[in-house]
């Protein structure tokens, strides 16, 4: 099985208006989840930011590291577009069949509230049908910082994570319609898909109304961002304890 090629822990330091971070990098992870047969994709991604400000003051890559800040008060990524503000990495192409599966070295701080940093969207053009998102994962400050299903009030995946280092992993069988999540390699959701037959992932920081929003929401994501396919089976997913 391949290793993510990183050592065993990296120190590095972030120095950006406002912000200091200092961190140490996990251990190497998995090559990927449940199982073999996978085949590696090309990681690509297209950067949405606020309009109201320059993409470089929303978005940076420093020491391997991507980071994505959106601020409270931001307009959207799109003249007219009416949704809250965001910086997010949307990933290409979208996807329609087999099994597709994402991998990352994630970290937000403690004490920000009330934001997306991963989400699976419906197509474009199927969303109006089917809904925009097949499962989004929400921060939450609360319990130390907190990864959360959408908005479902029993929906905490994991806690105590505010400024550490950790795996997600998400996998979607469209042939099933089963997506399920891992967090520091602990199966720890599976949930059904909304029908549609077109998605794309996206990661990063998109405001959420659901609860009182910080001024400040950042994500922070590594340069090993691993991305792989293999072809659908029809078994049914093994379920989330």
């Amino acid at each position: 099985m391949n290793q993510l090629k990183m050592p065993l822990t990296t120190f590095f330091k972030l120095t950006l208006p406002g912000l200091f971070v200092c961190a140490l990098l996990p251990l190497a992870a998995p090559a990927q989840m449940d199982g073999t047969g996978w085949t590696p994709l090309a990681v690509r991604f297209d950067v949405q930011s606020p309009t109201n400000a320059p993409q470089n003051a929303r978005y940076f890559f420093t020491n391997n590291i991507y980071h994505c800040l959106a601020y409270s008060n931001d307009c959207s990524f799109l003249p007219g577009n009416t949704t809250l503000s965001r910086t997010e990495m949307r990933f290409t192409p979208d996807f329609t069949h087999g099994e597709v599966q994402y991998q990352a070295l994630m970290m937000a701080p403690a004490g920000e509230n009330s934001y997306t940093i991963w989400q699976e969207h419906t197509g474009n053009a199927q969303s109006p049908r089917h809904g925009p998102v097949a499962i989004m994962l929400n921060w939450l400050a609360k319990d130390g910082g907190s990864i959360w299903n959408g908005f479902d009030e029993n929906g905490e995946l994991a806690k105590n994570l505010g400024g550490k280092w950790f795996q997600l992993n998400v996998e979607h069988n469209l042939a099933t319609r089963t997506i399920r999540v891992w967090i520091n390699q602990k199966l720890v959701a599976t949930k059904r898909d909304n029908r549609a037959t077109d998605y794309y992932f996206k990661t990063g920081v998109y405001q959420q109304r659901h609860y009182p929003a910080s001024y400040r929401m950042e994500t922070y994501i590594t340069n090993s961002i691993q991305m792989w396919t293999r072809p659908a089976t029809n078994q049914p997913a093994a379920k989330s304890s």
